[in-house]
């Protein structure tokens, strides 16, 4: 049991309550309280017990709505004891929302023993450092308040931490790179940098369990980050691990064009195990796009529909319930395994050429071949740095994607473009990826489908520059293209 954190609050219980006594057997140190006892001392608590009667309804509903998420998000666990059912449903019906959190437990007459075992095995984690300064670095939005119970427990042996924003990605979550300033050890005051992600509790836990299912035991130990801690809170939680410190992004490598060595790095080494898992069974055969929509890795249902506009306008009259009608009746094979889910230039990091995975949120099993889709669709289709973002256009750009994307160059890896190009690095890393995906695929027409559903994926956003939105909707345009070729030679 942890001993930093032994306090219960007790109200609608007395001094001689059978739960007091078993609570106090059990090293819990009880406080019985009132509703108007303020303040709770939230960082000592273990549990808060809340026994109703008939009589107190409404001022224990009213104190349990108004401090519930502060103690979900402190650690605290609530239990609700009512002395009967019809007590216990007045009470469901006036704090509904709280019932939901992980936190929260609402019976009727449990047994004292195993009411007050269950408040004593209960962890809360160590006591939060309450005057913890939280500095965001660059001038970056501050962390908001009521995220900084968070904080406060996942760093309690700081006395300072200094979160560092990082970018890349399309969801709500922040993630920075957190570099401390601890108290109390005898090693430092600075430790090596955390990262830490902050997001829905929901994400959170399945991202966490993404790591442990998807990661410890198949991805090496040194290319992937290893998890610390997972704080739980009501409605956001925070995820910290290792930071990779001292590393690159694969985007930063590839427009540098010196991404090759990463790129098979991930391949052959990082993502091995999980892409060797695809061989324990024989392929699978049905439709590619079909299995990939019911993986989770697009949603033909939310392509924004200006990209099939333009689609229109440039004569190609094809919408995405017509695409969805060709891909469903093609027969295809694929092997089944692990994937990524998200897999793009930076959630790879790069350190002495070893590629480092990152961002686990969207892991799940699909087809092989679509992180190789992913990666390569994401690296071509991204707007880089030094772009002019309000540019609706880029002949040159064009002219490369019809080139690699061509069906042609999906038969056989596409070759070079000339030495002084502008856009070497991108055909060069397409290249590479293409080769890959073309040597994994278990169907002449596999790689090539899965390549177009990235492309159609990207169309399920619609914010960003005008360059940005552009090649979202030139990517529709080659989509259509490339599913209308893989109809045609589908055996």
């Amino acid at each position: 049991m942890d001993g930093d954190r032994r306090e219960v609050f007790c109200l609608g219980a007395t001094l001689d309550s059978p739960v007091v006594r078993e609570l106090e057997n059990r090293s819990c140190v009880v406080h019985l309280a009132t509703p108007d006892d303020v303040p709770v001392p939230v960082e000592r608590l273990r549990a808060v017990l809340v026994c109703f009667t008939p009589a107190d309804i409404e001022p224990y509903c009213a104190w349990v709505s108004t401090h519930v998420q502060t103690l979900a998000d402190y650690g605290v666990r609530l239990e609700l004891v009512s002395p009967d059912d019809a007590t216990l449903g007045q009470v469901q019906s006036r704090v509904g929302p709280a019932l939901k959190l992980a936190s929260v437990r609402a019976r009727t007459a449990p047994p004292v023993a195993a009411l007050a075992e269950n408040i004593a095995r209960h962890f809360a984690g160590a006591r939060p450092r309450m005057d913890l300064k939280i500095v965001v670095a660059d001038e970056r939005e501050p962390i908001r308040k009521a995220d900084e119970p968070l904080f406060k427990r996942a760093f309690h042996l700081c006395r300072e931490v200094t979160l560092v924003e990082l970018t890349g990605g399309r969801s709500a979550a922040r993630v920075f790179a957190a570099h401390m300033t601890v108290e109390g050890s005898e090693a430092g005051v600075w430790p090596q940098p955390a990262f830490v992600k902050l997001d829905r509790s929901d994400k959170v836990a399945r991202e966490h369990a993404n790591y442990r299912d998807y990661a410890e035991r198949f991805i090496p130990f040194g290319l992937r980050p290893n998890i610390q801690a997972l704080v739980a809170g009501a409605e956001r939680s925070l995820l910290v691990g290792d930071f990779v410190d001292r590393s690159e992004s694969l985007w930063d490598l590839a427009q540098r064009e010196v991404a090759a060595q990463a790129v098979t790095s991930l391949i052959d080494e990082t993502l091995r195990g999980w892409r060797d898992q695809g061989y324990a069974s024989d392929p699978v055969s049905g439709s590619l796009a079909i299995a990939m929509r019911d993986a989770g890795l697009w949603n033909p249902e939310a392509i924004v529909a200006g990209y099939v506009e333009k689609a229109w306008e440039a004569g190609v009259r094809v919408t995405p319930a017509d695409l969805m009608v060709t891909l469903s009746a093609m027969r295809q094979m694929w092997r089944h395994a692990p994937v990524h889910g998200d897999l793009h230039g930076e959630n790879v990091r790069v350190r002495n050429g070893q590629a480092i995975l990152i961002d686990l949120a969207s892991v799940t099993k699909g087809p092989m071949t679509a992180d190789l889709a992913a990666l390569e669709t994401w690296l071509a289709f991204e707007l880089p740095l030094g772009v002019d973002a309000s540019r609706f256009g880029d002949p040159e750009w064009t002219s490369q994607i019809d080139r690699l994307y061509a069906p042609s160059a999906f038969r056989h890896p596409p070759g070079p473009c000339a030495p002084a190009a502008r856009l070497r690095w991108m055909a060069a890393v397409v290249r590479q990826l293409r080769t890959m995906g073309i040597a994994a695929q278990s169907c002449p027409t596999e790689y090539q489908t899965a390549v177009a559903v990235q492309l159609l994926r990207r169309c399920q956003w619609d914010d960003g520059p005008a360059a940005d939105r552009f090649r979202r909707g030139y990517g529709y345009l080659t989509a259509v293209r490339l599913i209308e070729d893989a109809n045609g030679g589908v055996q």
